[in-house]
């Protein structure tokens, strides 16, 4: 579930076709040609490019292939030969959450080691010269089969001790991490857990805390197996086989996109020839549903404005993601299913209007892919900001810590407009009143005072006028005025003027009990 915000925001769902829960179903015949042997399939995270090895080459030669699609498969093409050389760790390549970007493992100079981690990048229909890496990513060593998270800050990679063309050995599997300033710590190395044995192929999931490797460690079915382990708390989970998938042969090159719901691995063909195969993960061992948010962010005309995006853990306050979107105004962010984020788009110029939504990824069913185009503007009479990241406590007027950012915000567009007035404005539907506190949210109480006169009679028998008052007491929930002073508080301590708040509130039943709901937003009023 979301809220809209400020800004006019477009939705749309997409994802990789599901037909059916198959447990078992081959990828279409453009890509499973039935004369070739196709195998080791990568396909990014939004599902929409895909690499696989074909031996379509002359002479049966192996080749890379690459697809894409925005509905179907487009016809698979041969990577250019600046990316695919004889030099290559034939299946040592990895795609970008968006399958822009290219990484592959290759020998040619110049390198740190032996074999270098490299990357080229989709411009247009050309790819571009590549670029390594270089350290610490790169060692004496050689160091390949690069997996990344969606947004591209952390990476798992393998080091090995022996690695050509065709295979690799005494591998272990690394984690490294981008710093603030760009830059990469130095890796460190997989716990022992995941490190026995030959460790290779480490692929990360879109969650960011599922990862799928190969080992040819003690127990398996034969030959190099894959494993799945989690990382909760800081701290890597046992290894489990995935059987569903293991064979007494060599299972190593697989892929997921973020969706999470199948495994795709080579397997034997109708014809006994090698096809890209969809496998459907178990329930217990599938990874977080992931939802993508996309968009564009622009001005009224559509132009580009220079803006900053981040999103945080609402249950955590924790700042998530932070980035710019690309040079045409684009972003797409991976989000986990299981918490609230608070999307937040800020302007350089912060007389601009801002943007800020509440995105609800704890229900039974999470979206796949959410589309949000922002457009930033300035203000104008009239304009409504919602604050749904503003919250309270529980049958309170006080703020949670939660509502700080949306705030700060808030102030920041406040102190850089001074021509305009801002009315504070926190609507109650479920208003609820008793003669008797019967809830705990019935936490306020009105009195109200009946004066009455009336004619009675004296004990000598003459008339008089009487008066009587009459008190009664309600308990009700309506806390907005206090809610409402509470925000104009923080604003004020923000640096508000105050002179430039005034608020507006009201509360009315609500037509079902549960249907209970607070509205917060502020509206810009014309100034002084």
């Amino acid at each position: 579930m979301t809220k809209t915000s400020l800004l006019f925001l477009l939705l749309g769902v997409t994802a990789l076709p599901v037909c059916a829960q198959s447990k078992v179903r081959r990828l279409p015949s453009i890509i499973n040609h039935p004369s070739l042997d196709v195998s080791s399939p990568y396909i990014s995270h939004d599902g929409n490019a895909l690499l696989f090895v074909s031996n379509s080459g002359q002479d049966g030669a192996l080749t890379v292939m690459y697809t894409a699609r925005e509905t179907d498969w487009s016809t698979p093409v041969e990577l250019p030969k600046h990316l695919s050389t004889r030099l290559n760790f034939f299946q040592g390549y990895a795609l970008s959450a968006d399958g822009r970007k290219l990484y592959f493992t290759c020998a040619k100079s110049p390198v740190v080691g032996g074999y270098d981690i490299f990357v080229s990048e989709l411009k247009g229909t050309a790819w571009s010269t590549p670029e390594n890496l270089s350290a610490p990513i790169n060692s004496r060593s050689n160091d390949g089969c690069p997996s990344f998270t969606p947004d591209g800050n952390t990476l798992y990679f393998m080091r090995c001790d022996k690695m050509d063309q065709r295979k690799a050995g005494s591998c272990q599997i690394f984690r490294t991490v981008k710093k603030s300033n760009g830059q990469w710590e130095e890796p460190v190395a997989l716990p022992e857990s995941i490190n026995t044995g030959n460790a290779q192929t480490p692929r990360i999931m879109a969650d960011g805390e599922t990862l799928i490797f190969s080992s040819d460690k003690a127990g398996g079915k034969g030959g190099m197996d894959l494993y799945m382990s989690r990382l909760r708390n800081g701290s890597w989970s046992a290894p489990v086989p995935l059987d569903f998938v293991n064979t007494a042969e060599d299972d190593q090159y697989i892929s997921v996109a973020a969706l999470g719901r199948y495994l795709l691995k080579e397997a034997s063909g109708a014809r006994n020839n090698r096809e890209i195969t969809e496998f459907l993960i178990p329930d217990n061992l599938r990874p977080k549903g992931i939802m993508k948010l996309e968009g564009k962010v622009s001005d009224a005309s559509g132009a580009v404005v220079p803006a900053y995006i981040s999103v945080s853990d609402m249950s955590t306050g924790k700042r998530i993601y932070s980035s710019r979107p690309a040079n045409d105004g684009s972003y797409y962010i991976y989000l986990p299913e299981g918490t609230r984020y608070e999307l937040s788009v800020d302007p350089e110029q912060s007389q601009v209007s801002y943007f800020s939504r509440q995105l609800d990824l704890t229900g039974d069913k999470v979206p796949q892919k959410e589309k949000i185009n922002v457009v930033l503007k300035q203000p104008a009479i009239g304009d409504e900001i919602v604050l749904d990241a503003v919250q309270f406590k529980a049958t309170s007027s006080t703020l949670q810590p939660s509502s700080d950012n949306a705030l700060k915000q808030l102030a920041r567009f406040i102190k850089a407009n001074p021509g305009f007035k801002f009315e504070i404005q926190v609507l109650l539907s479920g208003y609820v009143e008793d003669a008797a506190r019967s809830s705990a949210d019935l936490t306020e109480v009105s009195i109200d005072s009946i004066h009455t006169k009336y004619d009675d009679i004296d004990s000598l028998g003459q008339l008089y006028k009487r008066d009587t008052i009459m008190v009664k007491k309600l308990f009700h929930n309506d806390r907005t005025p206090a809610q409402a002073q509470a925000i104009i508080d923080y604003l004020v301590a923000q640096g508000a003027s105050q002179g430039s708040l005034t608020y507006f509130v009201n509360a009315i039943p609500a037509t079902m009990p549960e249907n209970k709901k607070l509205t917060v937003k502020a509206v810009v009023r014309k100034g002084s």
